[in-house]
């Protein structure tokens, strides 16, 4: 099946003008802090870590080559149904090699008897990631419900692992939520803390960010809206935070036509060094010219790095569609991708990666939205939320979780199909001299090889494209040889240029091992 694009699946109105800086009372909202990322000017040293060409940062110059984003695949059926109580399409999954189980944390609405009806998290194990059962935890009667949270949205939990320096804080969760059931007071980004996952100590000082819920506040387009997604960097060794905040009438878009007494649904991104203290939230993730229709966005879910870069899956939304043509406007959500190299400006890039089904008898026929990426071996496995009918139907039963996996790394690849090939050349580049170089690529149907040149782009003798041995197989690392050295010696003497010549083959990235 060819990839899936925007303007194959959805119709609209164009976008409005973009971001000014503007000031709202005592704070100002500066200009999104969006960036396409090219490469960069200044040498570049390879770390023994994949390097990707998701973003342009390691193209310095190309032709003759196609961006293609790869979508998951699904997995048939559900992973956690109705019946365990899911309605809304958050979640934190990973994997616990101390106790050799997978765990999930997600959101429940219960309504039990000896418990008030509401908002819960709720906690799941798993032998093999796939298959999940509900343990009776007895921290909330018979049930596997671990906290209540008061008209509150969202789950996303950090296990910073066995070494770390306070054992009572090893687990950090956090949600949005709203402390009084009468009231929108001190409504926001509410966290709290455990040893173990299951018993959690709430932040004496929550919210920790505040939700500006009024409309004549001036601080409403910096406020943290009901939906949080959060994760360790390890680029930076912050703690990074998604949040869904709100457009307001100066900005120029036009509202989104279901988002309620707000206008229109953006990100924001902020970090922390404590998970407590968070700086100023600040956008991120925006309408921008090429968009279609009244795009909106749900935050951002399932953000890892891998390598230099950090990964994300922004929840599209749009609103004003239906899942089918002839049907209910009720709405219809899929994922991109989001990338960022220094943590702070992000770049979202065109091509849809998760979409919805087509298939009205799906679950996930109106939305496919990622809370929740695993890295499995030579896989990743994508936790995601999906709607049957549409954006607000039937949230109690319509909303359930579903699987799908990629190829590691397989998020975009760099493709030249036809009889001419394709060519791409990096910037300068420096190495260690007893390293491998390694290549994750598709290429049974054709082939790729590599050439080095150095500062002045004259070819390196014996790294030249005809002292390669061409790559005809597929695989996640697969090694380059130059007249039968596979190390790359010499070249770590001074900086150098790789060229990629691809012909009927797909080119993901290549490491340094």
């Amino acid at each position: 099946m060819p990839p899936l694009t925007r303007r194959g699946i959805l119709t609209g109105l164009a976008a409005a003008p973009g971001l000014s800086t503007q000031p709202r009372g005592n704070f100002v909202v500066g200009p999104a802090k969006t960036i396409r990322k090219r490469a960069p000017s200044t040498i570049i040293p390879l770390a023994p870590r994949p390097q990707l060409f998701i973003d342009d940062y390691l193209i310095l110059r190309q032709e003759n080559l196609v961006r293609t984003t790869h979508s998951p695949r699904r997995q048939p059926g559900l992973v956690v149904g109705h019946e365990l109580g899911v309605w809304q399409p958050f979640m934190t999954v990973f994997r616990d090699e101390e106790r050799g189980i997978w765990r999930m944390w997600y959101d429940a609405y219960a309504k039990r008897p000896g418990l008030a009806e509401g908002n819960y998290i709720a906690y799941l194990e798993s032998a093999d990631g796939v298959k999940w059962r509900a343990p009776n935890l007895n921290l909330l009667g018979n049930s596997n419900l671990l906290l209540p949270v008061l008209r509150g949205y969202g789950v996303t939990v950090i296990d910073d692992g066995p070494g770390f320096r306070d054992p009572a804080r090893r687990f950090k969760l956090g949600w949005w939520g709203r402390p009084h059931s009468d009231s929108d007071d001190d409504t926001g980004l509410h966290v709290a803390f455990s040893p173990d996952g299951l018993r959690w100590t709430p932040y004496d000082g929550n919210p920790a960010l505040r939700d500006y819920h009024e409309e004549n506040d001036p601080r409403k387009a910096l406020g943290v809206g009901d939906i949080v997604d959060a994760f360790h960097d390890p680029l930076s060794g912050h703690y990074g935070l998604f949040v869904k905040t709100f457009a307001v009438p100066t900005d120029g878009w036009l509202p989104g036509p279901k988002a309620g007494s707000n206008f229109r649904r953006l990100v924001s991104y902020t970090t922390s060094v404590d998970f407590v203290n968070w700086k100023t939230p600040w956008r991120v993730v925006v309408p921008e010219d090429r968009d279609e229709g009244t795009l909106e966005f749900y935050a951002v879910g399932g953000t890892i790095a891998r390598g230099g870069l950090l990964i994300g899956c922004p929840r599209m939304l749009r609103d004003d569609l239906p899942a089918d043509a002839a049907g209910p406007i009720e709405g219809i959500g899929y994922s991109t991708l989001v990338t960022s190299r220094d943590g702070e400006y992000w770049e979202r890039h065109d091509g849809v990666f998760l979409n919805r089904s087509l298939d009205p008898n799906d679950f996930d026929h109106a939305f496919a939205w990622v809370g929740c990426q695993v890295i499995v071996g030579d896989e990743v496995y994508l936790y995601y939320g999906g709607y049957k009918q549409g954006h607000k139907v039937n949230r109690y039963t319509e909303r359930q979780i579903g699987l799908a996996k990629l190829r590691r790394d397989g998020y975009v690849s760099r493709d030249a199909f036809g009889p001419e090939p394709g060519w791409l050349m990096t910037p300068l580049l420096r190495c260690d001299r007893n390293r491998q170089l390694v290549v994750n690529a598709e290429a049974a149907r054709g082939e790729i090889r590599v050439q080095a040149r150095d500062r002045w782009r004259k070819v390196i003798p014996g790294f030249a494209f005809e002292d390669c041995a061409p790559l005809r197989g597929e695989g996640l690392a697969q090694p380059v040889a130059w007249s039968g050295r596979s190390e790359l010696g010499s070249l770590a003497t001074a900086p150098f240029h790789l060229e990629f010549r691809i012909l009927n083959a797909s080119l993901y990235g290549f490491e340094q091992r």
